[in-house]
């Protein structure tokens, strides 16, 4: 106990609450007297019980102490994550030019394809028998290829004169191709396994809708032939150019309008079980039309030049790991 909560006992006895109504003089007098009787009681307590005056020092302290963090309100909590400090790796930045042209959206487009498409199947060179379990699909360029070429007597013919990608899944065709029975495709397609399959259609789909279309068509034709010979190789052939006098006549039959299907056909390759082959690698001239000394009618390869495109074929199959 200090001394201000012995004085504040003091004043709760009788004595210090008879002072209360004393006349002034003798209040003062007994006011003086009642101090130096708590002086003197404070002291002799403080002298006499020294240790229990520092107990309950200290006992006021940690009650202080005790009260005030009681009182304190708590520091608000918040749900911010502490900062992370990452140190990247230096980095060489080159500023180009503020004249420097931005990349084209079909620049990007071209990027794009070429970083998600599977890597390009290796083409081997292979011998006339790796045709005896393939499928030629066509129209009246294969009917020439089954008629005129060298192609080995087992390999199949589906091909008819004005054959076209719309038309293919409903149609019907003589096996061998103006000399055989009549088949529909879809039981060709049912009776037979084979190994490969080449598609060779889109002269005589030039004129109908947009490119675009022709190549969705074409993307749910390759779909359902998949379907039905699931184990087959599927070749897209290009569709031939045409020569300079063909292409300069006007219409539809021209060669803007075929490379711009061909590179639509290009892309509906996977490298996987569908494969692209650009035939017009080796039957175009330098300007990019049908060379004029492969054809007498400037759309049809003339005997003489099958054997060009059979030996583009024989160097650009894909032969599956056994």
């Amino acid at each position: 106990m200090n001394t201000s909560s012995i004085i504040t006992k003091l004043k709760e006895t009788k004595l210090f609450q008879k002072l209360s109504g004393l006349h002034p003089f003798r209040k003062l007098a007994e006011t003086e007297r009642f101090q130096k009787l708590s002086q003197t009681a404070a002291g002799k307590f403080l002298t006499d019980y020294p240790l229990m005056v520092s107990v309950i020092a200290a006992s006021v302290v940690l009650g202080i102490i005790f009260a005030v963090q009681k009182y304190t309100p708590a520091p608000e909590v918040t749900d911010t994550p502490p900062a992370v400090t990452t140190t990247l790796p230096a980095q060489t930045t080159t500023t180009a030019p503020l004249h420097a042209e931005i990349p084209s959206s079909e620049a990007t487009t071209e990027k794009t394809m070429t970083e998600t498409r599977p890597p390009q199947a290796e083409f081997e060179r292979v011998e006339d028998s790796y045709f005896n379990d393939a499928l030629f699909i066509g129209n009246s360029r294969t009917v020439g290829l089954s008629l005129f070429g060298s192609m080995p007597e087992q390999t199949t013919f589906y091909a008819t004169v004005g054959m076209n990608i719309y038309d293919l899944l409903d149609s019907t065709a003589q096996i061998p191709p103006e000399e055989g029975p009549e088949m529909s495709f879809s039981s060709l397609m049912n009776g037979q396994k084979f190994g490969k399959i080449y598609i060779m259609l889109g002269i005589n789909d030039l004129g109908t809708g947009t490119s675009e279309s022709f190549a969705e068509y074409y993307k749910s034709v390759l779909d359902q032939i998949h379907q039905m010979q699931p184990e087959a190789i599927i070749y897209i052939q290009s569709i031939i150019n045409v020569d300079a006098a063909r292409d300069a006549q006007g219409d539809s039959i021209n060669n803007a309008n075929i490379n711009e299907k061909n590179a639509l056909l290009a892309e509906l390759a996977n490298d996987d079980y569908i494969h692209y082959l650009n035939v017009n690698e080796v039957l175009v001239d330098e300007n990019g039309a049908l060379n004029a000394d492969y054809t007498s009618d400037g759309i049809h390869l003339g005997g003489g030049s099958l054997s060009i495109w059979e030996d583009y074929l024989r160097s650009h199959a894909v032969v599956k790991e056994s």
